[in-house]
């Protein structure tokens, strides 16, 4: 009747061209400005020849500027928008976040090229919107390198003006990695949750949140929408180090339809966690198995393998004894998650009086020990099918533990069913044991 495991609880651009300018024929001295916002400067050029057709520009600087060397021009040379230029991050920035956008926009002017250069000679690629008033960087700066931006923009009088600027990034001392549990190329069960770990805490999850996008295509490789969220649990420490870690799961809003092809791209190099500076970037691409699901009857001591909506498999089992006899023996109630596979698990639980315990074919459920294993003892009093007394695992023959394990794989929903002692956050993944209105909540946006 040994059943459950004792165990430890795992519950779980501001930058951008410094110094940027639209610079025309005439002087301008403008101040450098620091920090990571936004600046705009107004130059105005009176006309030498058509004073119906004025000449403007922009440069880097924190004010607004009008600049008038000649006699009063015409109403009509007046009524006409002098260019301008507004760039993130600020003139001559330091200290950037790779991560943060790098854009450039002009109006009344429309740009023609624009090149953003590292020390090293490596080119930062971006593109021109339709409109050509605004160049957005594609790709993400490296730490700690300088960056030039050089390009030309035409003015509404039709003189091309040249655009430049610099801005170094941030450099910092120590970066953070981060981990996603399920590898390239696998298939998964319909609950699957996708599970982020941060090697630390995240203080600013919004941010970090942000970076982290999923997308979906059907077995035809078809886009499809899935509506899902992220979920951040508690920081914890998980590997015992005395360091906390962040950790957030993505969940459906329903079970992944069976055949889905999923892409994460944790965007993370080059984030400004708020107390650390995100590693690398994180890909993964996994699939969707049948729709399979358990549903384990503690009433009535059987669990049901359900693909669709057909019951493949009926077994008869044994379940944690009822709350009302020990609830720290009760098969906690609500919708489990398979998480790994054990062809022998040594169990050992010293506040129940047993240690060295061989669970066979031992399908982990739930991170507090709770397994579906074979418990041949159990079977042989012809308990399985008519009473639950195990410690909260669930018992099963050894020829029945068998057929089970090779049916169910990572990512395969349990829903156990009314136990009265629910699944807690402390239960790792308990991401479908709560609604999801409820769930949404747990996001940081």
């Amino acid at each position: 009747m040994h059943s459950k495991e004792a165990m430890t609880s795992i519950s779980r651009r501001q930058v951008l061209l410094g110094g940027i300018g639209l610079t025309a024929t005439a002087a301008l001295t403008a101040c450098s400005v620091g920090g990571t916002g936004a600046v705009t400067t107004t130059i105005t050029v009176p006309p030498t020849t058509d004073p119906t057709i004025p000449t403007g520009q922009a440069s880097a600087s924190s004010t607004t500027t009008t600049i008038d060397k000649t006699p009063p021009i015409s109403s009509a040379a007046a009524s006409i928008q002098p260019a301008r230029m507004t760039m993130t991050p600020a003139a001559g920035a330091t200290g950037v976040a790779p991560a943060e956008p790098i854009t450039v926009a002009v109006f009344n002017a429309a740009i023609d090229e624009v090149t953003l250069t590292g020390a090293g000679g490596a080119v930062i690629a971006g593109t021109i919107a339709e409109d050509k008033h605004t160049w957005t960087a594609t790709d993400r700066p490296k730490y700690g390198v300088k960056y030039t931006l050089t390009g030309t923009a035409t003015a509404s009088d039709g003189s091309r003006q040249p655009l430049t600027g610099t801005f170094t990034t941030a450099e910092p001392a120590e970066t953070m990695r981060a981990a996603v549990q399920i590898p390239n190329g696998q298939t998964v069960g319909i609950a699957a949750p996708i599970v982020v770990t941060f090697a630390a805490a995240v203080a600013n999850r919004a941010v970090a949140e942000r970076n982290l996008r999923v997308t979906a295509t059907d077995a035809n490789d078809q886009p499809i929408g899935i509506e899902g969220s992220w979920g951040w649990m508690q920081d914890e420490d998980i590997q015992g180090n005395g360091i906390k870690q962040s950790r957030v799961h993505f969940r459906p809003k329903e079970y992944w339809p069976a055949g889905t092809k999923v892409h994460l791209e944790a965007n993370l190099y080059g984030v400004n966690y708020g107390d650390g500076w995100g590693r690398e970037n994180v890909v993964r691409d996994f699939t969707i198995g049948p729709a399979l699901k358990v549903i384990a009857k503690v009433a009535s001591h059987r669990l049901l393998v359900v693909e669709g909506d057909n019951v493949i498999k009926n077994f008869p089992v044994a379940y944690g004894v009822p709350a009302s006899v020990d609830d720290g023996r009760t098969t906690v109630s609500g919708i489990h998650v398979i998480t790994e596979k054990l062809d022998l698990k040594i169990m050992c639980n010293p506040k129940y009086g047993y240690c060295g315990f061989k669970a066979y074919w031992a399908v982990r459920m739930n991170n507090n020990g709770e397994f579906i294993h074979a418990n041949q003892e159990v079977a042989d009093k012809g308990l399985l099918g008519k009473e639950n007394v195990s410690h909260g695992c669930v018992n099963m023959s050894l020829k029945d533990a068998e057929t089970f394990y090779n049916m169910v794989y990572y990512g395969v929903p349990v829903d156990v069913e009314d136990t009265g002692v629910p699944m807690t956050q402390a239960d790792y993944i308990w991401d479908w044991s709560v609604p999801y209105t409820q769930w949404k909540t747990f996001s940081a946006l």
